[in-house]
């Protein structure tokens, strides 16, 4: 089946829906453009959650969808979320599936929604034919030729971190959870099992407090490169401006990063408040540092950036902190090398030669690749980013070519734009790149 279309966005999540909501709002006309995606449009991997347990990790006013209305999500959630456990001393942190929610609700309720095109597959592949026309081959056989092409496919679904052995039968496929970013796994474990996660970031947290929820008294391994969790999130406000001094170098940076944070616990307000008023400037340096310079400070910063970058709910750390005074959680210090999965038993191995025997485990690593994205480098449509985890994009979101010019047809925003432009992870700024490409999008018209 061959299609046409003036614009195409890629893509079912979150990304896809603010692109959405923005192009509408600026008059792109709906019957000019189509949204390729299995899913429900606007939940994703963030929100599509079945478990009531996984909350967002910041306040009900951060997730910013329109500049013009910031506290548009917090008025909703007042009128439109029951939720007693979402009240905390740092603000309200609500259920992820509830913001998936809210997030449908709007694009449904835009005028002219019904009349968008939608083709509930994935795509493929993307090629370019005739007259400057984009080919978009998806995984059911369909085809459709596009002028315009916004790739949106927000974050990878997670693989496996590590060779996974496992024997044949129903014991593997039900004990080792690749994916753990819907929850549905958790209502099959045991009380009593002893469950072993991979990774200690805000996902094992996710799965801690549910755990938690459902009464779990066995015990719960953390494999990760180091014995911490995110710090919780404490009620920061910016209150002042960094003087950043010029010409900035990787070393000069985490320097000035360094002296600026105050000398108190990551979990105060102090510490936060400082932490966030970095911040707002670091894209902005991150995109005037060379491809190598971007390799040495993801080095250097990345495992602290993730650390503090994405601090927890209130809830789960009082769950984990639960747990642990329950000594039911302990740490693992190491990377998983191999998974061992047979009839009898499943084996963790790590790279330090440790093992650990298992009842259940979670990958809550967040690695992934995107089979996609990494098919438009392989087909010389796209060139990697400074990091090699996506594209490349310029700043105002056009995907690079391999000859280092820019597509004029083709963009993509989101998570994947993070090698390339920096801290594009929350919503509000995922929100902020769709308003301005729909913006620079009704232009060309």
């Amino acid at each position: 089946m061959h299609d046409k279309s003036k614009l195409v966005i890629i893509g079912d999540g979150f990304a896809a829906a603010v692109t959405a909501i923005h192009l509408l709002r600026k008059g792109i006309a709906a019957d000019s453009f189509t949204i390729i995606g299995p899913g429900p449009l606007g939940k994703g991997h963030a929100y599509g959650c079945e478990s009531p347990s996984f909350r967002l990790n910041v306040r009900e006013d951060l997730p910013i969808v329109f500049s013009d209305d910031p506290l548009h999500f917090a008025r909703w959630a007042k009128t439109n979320i029951d939720d007693s456990e979402a009240k905390t001393s740092a603000g309200n942190f609500y259920r992820r599936a509830d913001f998936g929610r809210y997030v449908s609700e709007l694009v449904a309720a835009e005028v002219g929604f019904d009349q968008i095109q939608r083709i509930p597959s994935k795509v493929s592949r993307l090629n370019q034919v005739h007259d400057g026309l984009w080919r978009l081959d998806t995984t059911d056989g369909h085809c459709i030729h596009s002028e315009r092409v916004i790739i949106a496919t927000g974050n990878s679904p997670p693989t496996w971190p590590c060779a996974i052995k496992a024997g044949p039968g129903e014991h593997a496929a039900s004990r080792l959870i690749e994916n753990p970013w819907t929850g549905q796994y958790l209502a099959a474990i045991g009380a009593e099992e002893h469950v072993v996660l991979l990774g200690g970031g805000l996902t094992a947290l996710d799965a801690i407090y549910a755990l938690a929820t459902q009464g779990h008294r066995g015990p719960i391994t953390i494999v990760g490169p180091r014995s911490v969790f995110p710090p919780t999130q404490a009620q920061w406000t910016r209150q002042k401006q960094p003087n950043w001094p010029e010409k900035l170098s990787p070393a000069k940076l985490l320097r000035f990063m360094r002296q600026y944070l105050p000398s108190a616990p990551t979990t105060s307000s102090e510490w936060q408040c400082a932490w966030e008023e970095l911040r707002p400037n670091l894209n902005t340096i991150w995109q005037q540092l060379t491809p190598h310079q971007r390799q040495i400070l993801f080095k250097r910063l990345g495992w602290a950036w993730s650390l503090y970058r994405f601090r927890a709910s209130p809830q789960t750390i009082k769950a984990y902190e639960q747990l642990r005074a329950n000594h039911q959680v302990q740490f693992a210090v190491g990377r998983a090398k191999q998974v061992e999965c047979s009839e009898g038993a499943i084996m963790v191995q790590l790279n330090n030669g440790q093992g650990i025997q298992a009842d259940r485990i979670v990958n809550c690593t967040g690695v992934g690749r995107d089979v996609f994205l990494d098919r438009l480098v392989a087909d010389s449509i796209a060139l990697p980013d400074p990091l090699g985890h996506a594209v490349g994009v310029n700043t105002k979101l056009n995907v690079i070519k391999p000859n280092l010019q820019a597509w004029n047809n083709l963009w993509m925003l989101g998570p994947a734009t993070m090698g390339s432009l920096g801290d594009v992870i929350a919503a509000s700024a995922i929100s902020k790149q769709a308003e301005e490409l729909a913006l620079q999008i009704a232009s060309l018209d």
